[in-house]
Parts: structure tokens; C-alpha cells; sequence
């Protein structure tokens, strides 16, 4: 009787052990280790509106910003506090929190009550009711718990580097939509200019009465340019429309506060581009996606691991029963359950695992060279938007003070398809540039304007 005590004091000891070698972080710590990483690449808050309070405090955050319209940082913020898709992120996380916690619980013992009652023609020597009462632990679930939880705890890490790329991702996002939107109502604007200048002279003309052939053919290309320039103004309203409606997406403002604006232009053409290729090599190790492609493969190992270690013990249950017998005699004893791997030898098990490995080794090989791809793809981009507009920052041939009025919306209409064009290959750097800053893993290298 007394080495069954032993036995189960034993295993309940056994499993105090292993919780109290357990440390499982807790949502705020898991979080917090998530936000380190995003803060590597942007300084855009992770608020988890998890309950009623952070809802309100996001709210309150996001009402303060919208004041005096958004900058870009401001525009990364607020999608951060009132989109869902950060949102998302984050619960995705706390899922992968949850494995681990379910990695880290011992298995629950089995009770186990039976009731028989006799039979046949010596019943009648035996008592009316024969009761079993017994427990049953399953040993192979605390065994594998330092190993279940290994993996379980590396697992949580690839998590929190697919986490922070996404987030990182989507910011990288919302960067693009305001620089392309801001690039949008700048073209609005030189268009909106040219209209109005070219319908002023239009109507001055007219009210003077063209009293020659060659002023009423003036009138008459006015009247077409001025067609043309509403209809192109026209043609622009559809892209600011557009693109305000693909950043609203991203900031999570529909429906709540439609009136919001950006604040902020275009940023200049900074003097000197970095060098791509000399931090190609040192991209690999930084960048978040291919840190979680590294990581998942360290799990597989450790799956693999565990997998060969219990291959040959997939079953093993250590109880202990009491029944009682003739006369109210109890006998008390303990049961084993012990799977024989004669056909099952956990062949499926160890193939799938290795499969698994050699499936993450790939995923871990085709990361770093799309990593190598993208950096090399954006760095062309990157020179050949420098390189057209630095072709065209050539100075405009200026209108002599004494020229006509005439003359000078010529010119001020000649010049305005190169100033468009200026917008859109400014916009299309910047946006190559942010792009080549986050595939190279450094996306404070853009030097985006705050």
C-alpha cells in the first residue's frame, strides 16, 4: 500500500516540477517582445483594443491627430490605432500564445468508476454489487512536456517575426497611399491652375470682341485648350478619388470620420541615395520575414527531434484501481497501458516531420533570394527615378517681363505636362525608395519626412 502512495506522490510531484519549469509569458509580455521588433523599422504604436478601454483610448489618440490633417507619420499612426488589420495581426499572435499554453499543460489524469453486477448460478455467493474506482495518468504527456514545449516556445517566436513583418508590411502600405494620394491632389492642383488661367484669358478675350482674323483664331484654341483642361481636370478628379479611398482603407477611418485630410507635400529629392548592394548581405539577416523562415525551420528540427525520441513509446498510462470484492474485501493495485509498436512504428509520424523540415529549409532558401530579388528590383527603381528627374530639373526658359499675357500662359501652359510628369516621377521615388528601405530591412534608411 505504501508504494503506491509513493508512486502517485511521485507523480504529482513529477508535474510540479515541470509547471514550475514552465514559464509562459503572458499576453502583455508577448506583445511588448512583438513591438520591439516593429520599432526596429517604425515607431507606430501597437494598442491592442482588446476591451472598452483601449477602443476609447485608440479613439481619443486618433481624434487628436486629425486636427490639423495628417502627416505621413501621422497617417501610420492612426492606421495602426483604428484599422483592423493591425488588429489582426495581434490576435493572430495571441492564437499562436494559446498553442503554447496548451504546449505547457500536463494532460488531465482519467477517472475511471465501473459497477458490475453478478451472474449465473453462483450469483448468489457474491455480493449484489461489485464497484471499481481507479485513476489513470498519462505518462508520455508529461515526458514530452520539456519537448513539446521547446518547440511550442520557438514556435511563439517565428510567430512574433511574422507579427512584426506584417505590421511592418502594412505600414510600409499606408506610406505608399499617402504619397500617392499627396501626389494626386498636387496634379489636381497644377491642373485646377491651368484651367482657371487659360478660362480667364478665355473670357477677357471674348468680352473685348476679337476684331481680326488672328484674335478670333486665338479665342478659338483657347476655347479648345480650356476643353482639354477640364476634361483632364476631370480625368484627375477620378484618381484623387481613387486614391483618397485606397488610404482611407488603410487608416480605418470610413464611416467614422470621412472629413479627414493629409497634411504635408511631396519630399524633395534628398541628395545621395544609399548603397543597395553594400547592405544586401547584411539585409538577409535582418529583415523580419526571413528571421520567421529561420525560425520555423529551427521548430521542424525540434519536432523532428521529439518525434524520433518517442517513437517507440507513443502509449504509456500509469493508474491506480480499487475493487471491491467478496465480503466488502478491497484489493487495490496499479494498471499500466503500454502500446506494443508491432505495426505502428511511427513511420507516417517521422516521415511527415522530416518532409516538414526539408519543406522549411526551401521556404527559408526561396525567402532570401526573393529578399535578394526585391533589393536588386527597388535599386533600379530607386537610380532610374533619380535619373529622370534629374534630366528634367533643367530650368525653364523664363518669359521676358515685357511679354504678353499671352504669352506668358503659354508658357505657363507649356511648362505644366513637365511639372505633372516631375510629380509622378517624384512620387514613383519616394515610393521605390521606402520599398528598397524595407526589403532591405532598415526602413528608417528611406528617410521618410515625419
Amino acid at each position: 500500500m505504501h508504494r503506491y502512495r509513493w508512486i502517485a506522490r511521485g507523480s504529482s510531484c513529477l508535474a510540479v516540477l515541470l509547471l514550475a519549469g514552465c514559464a509562459i509569458p503572458s499576453s502583455r509580455e508577448n506583445l511588448d517582445a512583438t513591438a520591439k521588433l516593429v520599432a526596429t523599422q517604425t515607431s507606430g504604436p501597437l494598442l491592442w483594443r482588446r476591451d472598452a478601454a483601449a477602443e476609447r483610448q485608440a479613439r481619443a489618440n486618433v481624434e487628436t491627430m486629425l486636427v490639423d490633417g495628417l502627416t505621413l507619420e501621422e497617417s501610420i499612426t492612426v492606421a495602426f490605432l483604428a484599422s483592423p488589420e493591425l488588429q489582426l495581426a495581434l490576435e493572430q499572435l495571441e492564437i499562436s500564445r494559446s498553442q503554447f499554453v496548451a504546449a505547457a499543460t500536463p494532460p488531465n489524469p482519467v477517472a475511471i468508476v465501473g459497477e458490475r453486477e453478478p451472474g449465473g448460478n453462483l450469483s448468489a455467493f457474491y455480493p449484489g454489487r461489485n464497484v471499481t474506482v481507479g485513476v489513470l495518468q498519462n505518462l508520455i504527456g508529461l515526458l514530452n512536456m520539456p519537448d513539446r514545449r521547446a518547440v511550442a516556445r520557438r514556435d511563439l517566436e517565428r510567430a512574433r517575426y511574422e507579427a512584426a513583418n506584417r505590421i511592418t508590411q502594412f505600414g510600409a502600405s499606408v506610406t505608399q497611399a499617402w504619397l500617392e494620394y499627396g501626389a494626386a491632389l498636387r496634379i489636381q492642383q497644377l491642373r485646377r491652375d491651368a484651367l482657371s488661367a487659360t478660362q480667364g484669358l478665355l473670357d477677357r478675350m471674348q468680352a473685348a470682341r476679337p476684331t481680326d482674323t488672328e484674335e478670333a483664331d486665338i479665342v478659338s484654341r483657347l476655347r479648345v485648350s480650356a476643353a482639354s483642361a477640364s476634361t483632364a481636370l476631370l480625368r484627375n478628379d477620378i484618381d484623387v478619388g481613387t486614391a483618397r479611398e485606397k488610404l482611407g482603407l488603410l487608416l480605418g477611418l470610413a464611416g467614422w470620420h470621412d472629413d479627414w485630410r493629409i497634411s504635408g507635400s511631396l519630399p524633395a529629392l534628398p541628395e545621395a541615395d544609399f548603397d543597395a548592394a553594400a547592405l544586401e548581405n547584411a539585409a538577409l539577416d535582418k529583415r523580419l520575414d526571413v528571421q520567421a523562415a529561420a525560425r520555423a525551420v529551427d521548430v521542424r528540427l525540434r519536432v523532428l527531434a521529439m518525434q524520433r525520441h518517442f517513437r517507440w513509446l507513443n502509449q504509456f498510462d500509469l493508474g491506480l484501481f480499487r475493487d471491491r470484492a467478496i465480503g466488502g474485501t478491497a484489493f487495490t493495485g496499479p494498471n499500466a497501458v503500454i502500446e506494443v509498436p508491432l505495426f505502428d512504428q511511427r513511420q507516417a509520424q517521422l516521415l511527415n516531420a522530416d518532409a516538414e523540415l526539408r519543406s522549411a529549409m526551401r521556404t527559408l532558401e526561396s525567402t532570401r533570394l526573393n529578399a535578394r530579388a526585391e533589393i536588386r528590383t527597388h535599386a533600379v527603381e530607386m537610380r532610374a527615378m533619380r535619373a529622370l528627374l534629374e534630366q528634367g530639373a533643367e530650368p525653364a526658359a523664363t518669359t521676358p517681363g515685357d511679354a504678353s499675357e499671352l504669352d506668358r500662359l503659354r508658357t505657363q501652359l507649356a511648362e505644366q505636362p513637365a511639372e505633372e510628369d516631375r510629380v509622378g516621377l517624384l512620387r514613383d521615388y519616394w515610393r521605390a525608395r521606402s520599398a528598397l528601405a524595407l526589403s532591405l530591412g532598415d526602413w528608417p534608411a528611406a528617410q521618410l519626412p515625419r
